[in-house]
């Protein structure tokens, strides 16, 4: 799992930082105005 390697994350971490990613993204596709930014500012750590 090279992506896991190159970011230097263990698996779990990385499930879960993108489960609340996408949870958030869910919340957002439906109340456009929650959780504008969080999904990106994410990212960008």
């Amino acid at each position: 799992m090279r992506h896991l390697e190159n970011n230097r994350v263990s698996y779990t971490h990385h499930w879960k930082r993108a489960m609340k990613m996408s949870i958030a993204l869910f919340v957002h596709a439906w109340i456009p105005n929650c959780l504008e930014y969080y999904a990106s500012e994410q990212l960008k750590k």
